[in-house]
């Protein structure tokens, strides 16, 4: 799949590989009105990462139904519309203007990772209290929910239970971890929002972490990791921590083709490491590895 935020809102991508090869595509995340995002500059370079605080910048769920799912219809791309709101009210609106869209799109992904103006700018995902409220709203889409949880809490465990409890067909984690660059010659904020979200190679072993101790804690609740993908091998990893499906970010502003790369790779890689079935992979991390398999 791709991330939500850098494969921009349907089709910019088709145009180096056929997308609906993948397993699914996943819009930048959408509200029920129209934002402009944050000031720039938007995004920096973090050593083996980047930085980034775009700002959900985006046209509205309406105009997005308007100009933008009838190419992903026609192209029959499978597709999860990614949705945030500054309010829970918000997510509820949200969901009430995806009903009906089609066969292409299966599935909502929940943005929570976002701030909440209603709880003085904190992050829902970091409130297992409000992420059952904004469940509770959005219960009544005609597709199926998963939820993007923060790595920015210690409470991760406890989002997700609530999340899984309340409805969630499945977690997808991680979104970005907090952090600051510093201009080296002028001795400024990188950004022009000052701090923002570190994504790319520096962000893969935490997202590591929290999909392994997730599955670890509700082994039967589907997991996508996401989070510093850039090869085969790094998937794999994802898949062996407990992962069901995995999500390909920040490589594809490098490399558009990266998510296409990434799936053509993986039969062979698997074949070496002596596996043919992704499912055979999915939290053998936590089954003793290769040398708890019986082959």
């Amino acid at each position: 799949m791709t991330a939500s935020g850098t494969a921009g809102f349907s089709t910019e991508l088709n145009g180096y590989f056929e997308m609906r090869r993948l397993g699914a595509f996943v819009t930048k995340s959408l509200a029920h009105f129209a934002t402009e995002g944050n000031p720039s500059p938007r995004a920096a370079g973090a050593g083996p990462a980047m930085l980034n605080s775009v700002g959900l910048a985006g046209p509205g769920i309406q105009a997005w139904r308007a100009e933008h799912a009838p190419l992903l219809a026609r192209l029959g791309i499978p597709t999860f519309v990614s949705i945030w709101g500054r309010t829970v009210a918000d997510y509820e609106k949200a969901v009430g203007q995806l009903s009906g869209l089609g066969d292409f799109a299966i599935g909502i992904e929940v943005n929570i990772s976002c701030p909440n103006i209603e709880d003085r700018g904190k992050m829902f995902a970091h409130s297992p209290q409000v992420v059952a409220e904004v469940m509770d709203a959005t219960a009544g889409a005609d597709l199926p929910r998963t939820v993007k949880l923060s790595p920015n809490t210690h409470l991760i465990l406890e989002v997700a239970d609530v999340a899984r409890a309340k409805g969630a067909a499945g977690a997808v984690l991680v979104n970005t971890a907090m952090g600051l660059g510093i201009d080296s010659g002028l001795l400024i904020p990188t950004l022009g929002a000052k701090g923002g979200g570190v994504s790319g190679p520096a962000l893969h072993p935490i997202a590591l972490r929290a999909v392994y101790e997730c599955h670890a804690a509700f082994p039967n609740f589907p997991l996508v990791g996401v989070g510093g993908v850039s090869t085969a091998r790094e998937a794999i990893a994802m898949l062996a921590a407990g992962a069901s499906a995995v999500q390909v970010g920040t490589a594809s502003f490098v490399e558009p083709r990266a998510a296409s790369r990434i799936l053509a790779e993986l039969p062979a890689s698997m074949e070496r490491l002596g596996f043919s079935r992704v499912s055979d992979l999915v939290g053998l991390a936590h089954r003793g590895g290769i040398a708890g398999t019986n082959r």
